[in-house]
């Protein structure tokens, strides 16, 4: 009895010493770990290819893009691992010949009942080694599996297709991209020149107000009105500057060079649109699918998918393989130092197998209703993309039109800012106007020729994104344009 209340008061000691010390325990905040810098990840390679004297049109800048965009390789890296992996389910067709060697040492002791030993007490042993070197070769083939490899090459010749399909669609999207951001910094660059000859203007007008202030015919609300007018022009001048530069940055990020990349790039301000009556028909629209890469890539996976039915359903065929053997050795046995000998050996041997699956606890069963529900999956996919394909397809081919639609509504409208403007400006200089009409002349003259040019970048994104969607844009298509 005392032996236990001394334990039971040893347990609550221990017990007051545990909670005594969780209480003074506290939780410090975790501190981050320090990394060093890395120099060499802050050295990126110039592009050695860049001629900085040559000024390079929409078709250059896609060849470039095409050889030095990573996008590109990666793709192309991916296509070559499902031709690899295509290969390496072809050479299951093939034998597997391996060569072995065992080499080894053996030693025992051996006490031997002998009944006369006994009698005598006498005690008999016996130490026997022994070692030696067998080389060997070996063959397995699988003869046939009805269907099984075939089921499997064919799936993954499949998905190679479905690979390449993507790595074409890749090279479309660079293709499309490069030709977007193009012309949105060739509009972003025009916008500049246009800000800037606006800013001239109003400098210009600036100088009337005050030649005329000083000939007693104007008034210092007409000078103030020019200097907002310029100081206006010159906020967007420096606004329009800005936006050339992120938007020549996003040209070289479509292109996978480095953003400190210097390039010499040719307007498409002269480039010619396509007419509405070479809008494509609703028949062409339609056929347009069968060109679509990323509608292949999902026919490919269809079937591929209804290949990996078939191989579950090999599973349920039996196999036949052959297995040859051959051995060929020399050993060494020393038995208790008496008798030694160095025998040879040889030999081989031949097997012909058949496996024939009989049960599985219904493994087989759940797996083909897997694989046939992937494959009806992959069929659904396929129709979901074709529905999301027409529609794409007609939505850009409504936004051509309405681009050139706006195109041509933003030339009408660029013709009247003009007439405007020049009105207004002869009006003024001969004091038949007030300085606020030339001002919002000018104003209207500069948001006239701006939406003109955007409406011409506007038009040739829209046509490049109508040749894109319809699976059917490249190097010559925007040669065309």
């Amino acid at each position: 009895m005392g032996r236990f209340l001394f334990c039971l008061f040893s347990l609550a000691l221990l017990t007051g010493c545990v909670t005594t010390s969780t209480k003074n325990t506290t939780l410090s905040a975790p501190q981050p770990y320090y990394l060093p810098p890395q120099p060499a990840l802050a050295v990126i390679q110039p592009v050695e290819t860049i001629n900085a004297a040559h000024e390079y049109d929409l078709a250059e800048l896609i060849h470039l893009a095409q050889t030095h965009n990573p996008a590109t390789r990666i793709a192309w890296q991916e296509a070559e691992q499902t031709a690899l992996a295509a290969g390496m389910v072809k050479s299951t067709y093939l034998p597997m010949i391996t060569a072995s060697v065992v080499a080894g040492r053996q030693s025992f002791h051996t006490k031997h009942d002998i009944e006369v030993a006994q009698l005598l007490n006498i005690e008999s042993h016996s130490k026997d080694t022994g070692h030696g070197v067998v080389p060997a070769i070996s063959l397995s083939w699988l003869l046939f599996d009805f269907g099984r490899r075939e089921a499997a090459h064919q799936a993954a010749l499949e998905l190679h297709t479905a690979q390449q399909a993507k790595f074409n669609t890749t090279h479309q999207t660079i293709v499309f991209n490069v030709a977007r951001t193009y012309f949105a910094y060739s509009a972003a660059r025009q916008n500049t020149l246009l800000s800037q000859q606006h800013l001239i203007q109003s400098e210009q007008l600036l100088d009337a107000a005050q030649a005329r202030f000083a000939t007693g015919v104007g008034t210092s609300i007409d000078i103030a009105q020019a200097k907002q007018l310029a100081a206006q022009a010159r906020l967007l001048w420096v606004q329009k500057q800005g936006a050339e530069r992120d938007s020549y940055s996003a040209l070289l990020g479509a292109m996978g060079l480095p953003p400190t990349t210097a390039l010499k790039i040719k307007s498409s301000a002269d480039r010619v649109l396509p007419s509405m009556h070479h809008l494509p028909t609703e028949e062409t629209l339609q056929n347009a699918l069968a060109y679509r890469a990323d509608l292949m890539a999902a026919d490919a996976a269809v079937r591929a998918a209804e290949q990996g039915v078939e191989l579950v359903k090999a599973d349920y065929r039996p196999t036949v393989g052959l297995v040859a053997v051959a051995a060929a050795g020399s050993a060494s046995f020393n038995l208790n130092n008496a008798i030694q000998t160095n025998p040879h050996l040889k030999g081989h041997a031949v097997f012909l197998g058949l496996s024939v699956p009989i049960y599985d606890g219904g493994l087989r069963r759940q797996r083909l209703y897997s694989a046939e529900s992937r494959a009806q999956a992959a069929r659904d996919v396929l129709e979901q993309a074709q529905h999301l394909a027409l529609r794409e397809i007609h939505l850009a081919a409504n936004a051509l039109r309405t681009a050139l639609e706006a195109y041509e509504a933003s030339e009408e409208l660029l013709a009247a800012a003009q007439l405007t403007y020049e009105a207004a400006q002869e009006s003024y200089e001969v004091g038949l106007s007030s300085m606020m009409l030339a001002t919002e002349s000018a104003n209207g003259l500069l948001d006239a020729t701006q939406a003109h040019a955007t409406a011409h970048a506007a038009a040739l994104t829209a046509s490049a994104n109508l040749a894109f969607v319809m699976g059917q844009i490249d190097s010559a298509h925007v040669l065309a344009q």
